[in-house]
């Protein structure tokens, strides 16, 4: 086996591997430093570097093309499907990932409506709209004063799970 073949089955090899890590394992690559440039994500960059190495491997083994043409016909095939790889997943699920889930921090400010009456130093209720529905929250009275059921209240402070609460105006 000539070198050129080698190399590009390693090519070929690199990038099966990487997708079975993919497939099994999740995005296992999530946290590793990557570039932020659009097209140089790890799922385009290892696209482009399967599709070099199986189109290397067939136009070398296949063809009567010299090593240099069949060099730069597998380079433009390794560019188009990192380019096309990139607009039909890498673009798309980057741009789907959206998260239902919220930190008890972001409640501050927010603005709700006491659901259990919240007395002068204990604890009640308050239900608060969220984009994907309304939430519940144990909270308390950051002036000390009872607040009744009903009344609109805005979320202060959030410390132990607790959501300190004064009446909105």
């Amino acid at each position: 086996m000539a070198w050129p073949e080698i190399l590009f089955l390693v090519c070929v090899g690199i990038g099966l591997i990487y997708a079975c890590i993919n497939l099994l394992f999740g995005d296992t690559t999530s946290h590793l430093p990557h570039f932020e440039l659009p097209l140089l994500q790890p799922l385009s960059l290892m696209s482009g570097l399967t599709s070099f190495g199986g189109c290397g491997y067939l136009l070398y083994r296949w063809t009567a093309l010299a090593l240099p043409s069949v060099f730069l016909g597998a380079a433009a095939a390794g560019i188009a499907i990192t380019v096309i790889s990139y607009f039909i997943w890498v673009k798309p699920m980057k741009d789907a990932e959206v998260s239902t889930g919220y930190s008890l921090q972001q409640l501050t400010g927010k603005i709700g409506e006491v659901l259990t009456a919240i007395p002068e130093t204990g604890l009640g209720e308050v239900v608060i709209p969220m984009i994907t529905g309304t939430t519940n929250h144990i909270a308390a009275s950051m002036d000390k004063v009872s607040i009744p059921a009903g009344t609109r209240v805005v979320v202060v402070e959030v410390k132990d799970h607790v959501l300190y609460v004064v009446p909105f105006q």
